[in-house]
């Protein structure tokens, strides 16, 4: 669709953030309401909708309504078609608007109550109806995604915090396609054999269900390949249909940033997304507002680059707020993702009563092996140790199969003997699955897509490895 985009000082960068859905072409822009009039006025445009934000209004209330008068008796004479959507944090604009348009389907109101809105909602509300054609009498609607045909009443606006109390397990009366690059996956040959004779395995988790309810926690020693699993991960699981969210808990160095640019993206427009994790752990039923959306089914909350580690705020990350914070998403989300430093997780050993598995992120090689088992030997206690053996299950990152030990290939199946000989777990030790290394792998970062969403060998690799940790 092609948008007119009235935004105040900020137009130019919202626009930059709106057409990261390719859905969405941003024609022209203008600082204020009344320039746009004028623009419109002086100039024949080739557009689909306007959209008007708050910092789009420079003018008093009286003026507001002269200009909205008169844009639509414009569009009345001269844009017939066009629709005009308008995003307010103020009442007072609110119930203007409503005065001047109550009736006319051209037009919707979109109150939000938050202090940040959402990129993501932003290009839902642009997406919103546009294969409709505007009707004679119109009554937007607030409406829970359970019910998007059924209309409210008498009402024309929709808030923001009535649209986010029903989102999982349904479909959304709009939503954003703005990663659907996510889901484009391609076939990509390599040299490897251990990727080429891979297993095919059927791409569906029988699991789903509106009760389907797991908390993972993805981890390992520095350079173990943690936070690629949990991106990659999260890819799979939402591509399966399953709500997820990842939760990237590496205070430290926060990597999940770099696997998902978008949350990045929406900090520079909304500063506030900064402290996203921050924000819902302290207030949990906040998560849609305070988290990145990627895409119908992903959400990711991390903390953004430019927050000190030193930060006070972070001293408020205590295990109580934690507990709560992943027992509320638990009611909310199929599938919960915790990126986490093997460090971090014996400072917050308690969560393992409330986790269903562990991705123990590792390689196949004996220093790896050796560094995982003396690390968590000395991270927790006795009683800690056995729940972490019992909830482990290995992921073989970066997996060599040229790799040998004591003449043998450096099997999977080997690395879990070694394992449980060095570590004390049972016998019975399977590993989850496979990543491969490849030289694609290594450029995840650089290119900005995630393996599991441009290789279907990859896709295949984590699908397993999801299956099994559910």
């Amino acid at each position: 669709m092609k948008l007119y985009l009235i935004a105040g000082s900020k137009s130019e960068m919202l626009k930059k953030s709106l057409e990261e859905n390719r859905d969405i072409e941003v024609i022209h822009i203008e600082n204020t309401f009344e320039d746009a009039l004028n623009y419109l006025i002086r100039n024949s445009l080739d557009f689909d909708s306007i959209l008007l934000m708050d910092a789009g209004i420079v003018e008093s209330n009286e003026n507001f309504i002269d200009t909205l008068n008169s844009l639509k008796e414009l569009m009345n004479s001269s844009y017939p078609e066009i629709t005009l959507k308008f995003i307010t944090k103020d009442p007072a604009y609110l119930n203007e608007f409503n005065n001047v348009v109550s009736g006319d389907s051209r037009f919707e109101v979109f109150f939000v109550d938050n202090v940040r809105i959402p990129i993501s909602y932003i290009q839902e509300v642009c997406l919103k109806n546009q294969n409709k054609k505007p009707q004679k009498v119109h009554h937007a609607e607030t409406q829970s995604p359970a019910d998007t045909s059924k209309a409210s009443e008498g009402k024309l606006t929709q808030t923001l915090s009535e649209r986010s109390k029903s989102i999982f397990g349904r479909k959304l009366p709009f939503f954003s396609k703005s990663n659907t690059k996510e889901d484009n996956i391609e076939s990509d040959a390599t040299n490897s054999s251990i990727i080429s004779t891979s297993a095919q395995p059927k791409q569906k988790i029988s699991l789903v269900s509106k009760d389907f309810r797991k908390v993972v926690i993805v981890t390992g020693c520095r350079g173990a390949g943690a936070t690629s699993t949990a991106a990659n991960l999260a890819i799979e699981s939402s591509a399966q249909g399953l709500s997820t969210i990842v939760v990237d808990m590496d205070i430290e160095y926060r990597g999940i940033n770099l696997y998902f640019s978008k949350f990045g993206d929406e900090v520079e427009y909304n500063p506030d997304l900064s402290y996203s994790l921050i924000r819902c752990i302290i207030k949990p039923d906040s998560y849609d507002i305070n988290s990145c959306r990627i895409n119908d089914n992903l959400f990711v909350t991390t903390l953004a680059y430019s927050i000190s580690s030193k930060d006070k705020l972070l001293e408020i990350i205590d295990i109580k707020r934690l507990s709560a914070f992943i027992n509320f998403l638990r009611l909310k989300f199929n599938v919960v993702l915790i990126d986490m430093p093997i460090s971090t997780l014996g400072k917050y050993s308690q969560l393992l009563t409330q986790i269903d598995s562990i991705a123990l992120c590792l390689n196949n090689n004996l220093y790896s092996i050796i560094s995982t088992v003396r690390t968590v030997e000395e991270l927790f206690m006795k009683e800690d140790l056995v729940l972490f053996n019992v909830k482990s299950r290995p992921v073989l990152t970066k997996y060599n199969e040229a790799n040998r030990h004591n003449g043998k290939t450096f099997s999977p199946e080997l690395t879990s003997k070694i394992i449980c000989e060095l570590g004390g777990y049972g016998d019975d030790l399977n590993p989850a699955g496979i990543v491969p290394y490849s030289r694609e792998f290594d450029l995840q970062i650089d290119s900005g897509q995630k393996i599991a969403s441009i290789n279907k060998v990859y896709k295949n690799h984590y699908f397993t490895i999801l299956k099994n940790l559910l």
